[in-house]
C-alpha cells in the first residue's frame, strides 16, 4: 500500500459495496493519486503511472498515479 498511496494524498477511487460496507478501488487507469505533496511539502508532478517527482528536491516517490484527462 505504501508504494501506491501516502497519508495526505488526494485519490480518485471507485466506491464499491452494498449498504452495509463500502470499499474503494483504484483498479483502473483513470483512478489513483491525483495530488500529492513530497516530504519537503511541495506539490509533486507525475513522471509515470507509478512515480511522482518533487520539482524542488527532484526526489522521486512511488505512487499509483491516476491518468487524468485534461480539460
Amino acid at each position: 500500500m505504501y508504494n501506491c498511496f501516502r497519508p495526505g494524498d488526494i485519490v480518485r477511487a471507485k466506491v464499491m459495496g452494498d449498504a452495509r460496507s463500502y470499499h474503494l478501488s483504484t483498479a483502473d487507469n483513470s483512478l489513483g493519486v491525483v495530488r500529492a505533496k513530497s516530504l519537503a511539502g511541495v506539490a509533486m508532478v507525475p513522471v509515470s503511472w507509478q512515480e511522482m517527482q518533487c520539482p524542488q528536491t527532484k526526489a522521486v516517490e512511488r505512487r499509483k498515479v491516476a491518468k487524468v484527462e485534461e480539460a
